[in-house]
């Protein structure tokens, strides 16, 4: 019964011992994928949201920023000590005596005229500041695994359109050897349809390739490694988004993580000065004390208390210099949140405009894969009839891949470019 027992036990250990070991980064990476799901895109976000090293990172950041508004507020409290002392001595010419000591004091900053106050505010304006660069460093990370995941879909496509020029010229290829066999053609139709087949699977190979990559770039930005096989929604295809450029632009201003992260950064500064400035503020303090002393038991007892007064009178101009460095700083603060502001206002006037090039892009594109079609066909006709070349149904077929690929990169580039602008905007993606 204990050998059991213990077997269970030892077979327990050894699996909490597996599940310490394992990186942090890995734990539930099986549980976020699992092989033959289909992820949406909005699921793809969440599994980033909560694998990525960069968001985690960030929050750790906020945690530890949190602490240092802790370890300031704890001035506040009382603090409270004890010490006790034990010695032996023997001088020359007299006795060996021991000496016995114990002390419990407590002792309160009573006011320091504002500068704890101060620093508190400080430490909570970085804890915003450090909070807001969180939201941003999502925002960043959300934008990587859309990219990725429009790249996973356009390089999907396009293996399609080479999977479909293949068959296109094996059967073009078939056409040509039954008409040299027929005798209706020449041999170079034959040879021409080989190397045309042979370009296009070559290309496929290419394609191949490229989706493979894809696939890596978004598990990568999801922020996981060795994932098993997974499929993702097909979510790519043209819905307008309209917005006027003045509400981008508004929402920007209003919405933007790393605007407000830098707003609070010169109210941070603005904090720093103030503290500076209170350099040189005494500080009111009191204390109290118990003691037991003696060389024999019972030992005496005592007892004090005071009020202590810190003034600080000369510092080597320090305080003036790092008041000096303070108004500097939140000179540099504000004005780097107004750079961001014009950055921010460009980036919201690219992406606008992007998104309007890319929409006229997915309907020209269009059209022109109908129009190659159709040259395609009419290509196929003549040539079926005799009359036509098989350089006009090659020219003809990779004219129409061409068409289909350019259409899928018009459909990828409108995407990004709402997911372009979205981000400029602080706005929720996709």
């Amino acid at each position: 019964m204990l050998k059991g027992l213990n077997k269970y036990l030892l077979a327990a250990v050894a699996a909490f011992a597996l599940l310490v070991g394992k990186p942090q980064g890995m734990l539930g990476q099986d549980a976020l994928i699992r092989e033959g799901d289909t992820l949406s895109l909005e699921q793809c976000i969440d599994i980033a949201l909560q694998a990525h090293p960069d968001v985690i990172g960030a929050q750790k950041k906020v945690e530890a920023q949190q602490s240092v508004v802790g370890q300031v507020s704890s001035q506040n409290y009382p603090t409270l000590s004890a010490s006790t002392n034990y010695s032996r001595s023997s001088p020359a010419g007299s006795s060996t005596y021991s000496d016995y000591s114990s002390d419990v004091s407590v002792s309160q900053v009573i006011t320091d005229f504002g500068k704890r106050e101060t620093q508190i505010g400080l430490e909570k304006e970085n804890v915003t500041v450090t909070e807001f660069e969180a939201s941003d460093k999502q925002r960043t990370v959300v934008y990587g695994v859309c990219e990725a995941y429009y790249g996973v879909l356009a390089a999907k496509r396009n293996v399609a359109v080479a999977e479909e020029t293949v068959k296109q010229f094996e059967e073009h290829l078939k056409q040509a050897q039954g008409f040299y066999e027929a005798g209706t053609a020449p041999r170079f139709d034959v040879t021409k349809a080989q190397v045309d087949l042979s370009n296009a699977r070559l290309e496929l190979i290419k394609a191949r390739s490229s989706l493979q990559i894809a696939w890596k770039s978004l598990s990568n930005a999801m922020g996981l490694m060795d994932v098993p096989p997974y499929d993702i929604a097909d979510d790519m295809d043209f819905k307008v988004y309209e917005i006027t450029k003045g509400d981008a632009l508004q929402k920007a201003f209003s919405n933007r993580p790393d605007l407000k992260a830098q707003e609070h950064s010169a109210v941070s500064a603005q904090q720093s000065l103030k503290l500076a400035a209170k350099g040189l503020s005494p500080s009111l303090s009191a204390y109290a004390a118990y003691n037991f002393e003696g060389r024999e038991f019972p030992l005496d007892e005592g007892w004090n208390f005071g009020i202590t007064m810190d003034i600080p009178l000369f510092d080597g101009h320090l305080v003036e210099y790092k008041v000096k460095e303070a108004q500097a700083n939140l000179e540099q603060a504000n004005l780097a949140t107004e750079s961001m502001k014009n950055d921010i206002s460009l980036e919201v006037e690219q992406g606008y405009l992007s998104l309007v090039e890319y929409g006229e892009s997915v309907e020209v594109t269009k059209l022109a894969v109908k129009q190659a079609q159709e040259n395609l066909d009419l290509a196929l006709g003549r040539y079926q009839a005799g009359v036509g070349s098989p350089i006009e149904v090659t020219d003809a077929t990779v004219a129409l891949s061409d068409a289909k690929k350019s259409y899928i990169q018009a459909l990828y580039d409108y995407r990004m470019a709402e997911i372009t602008l979205k981000s400029a905007m602080g706005e929720k993606m996709p």
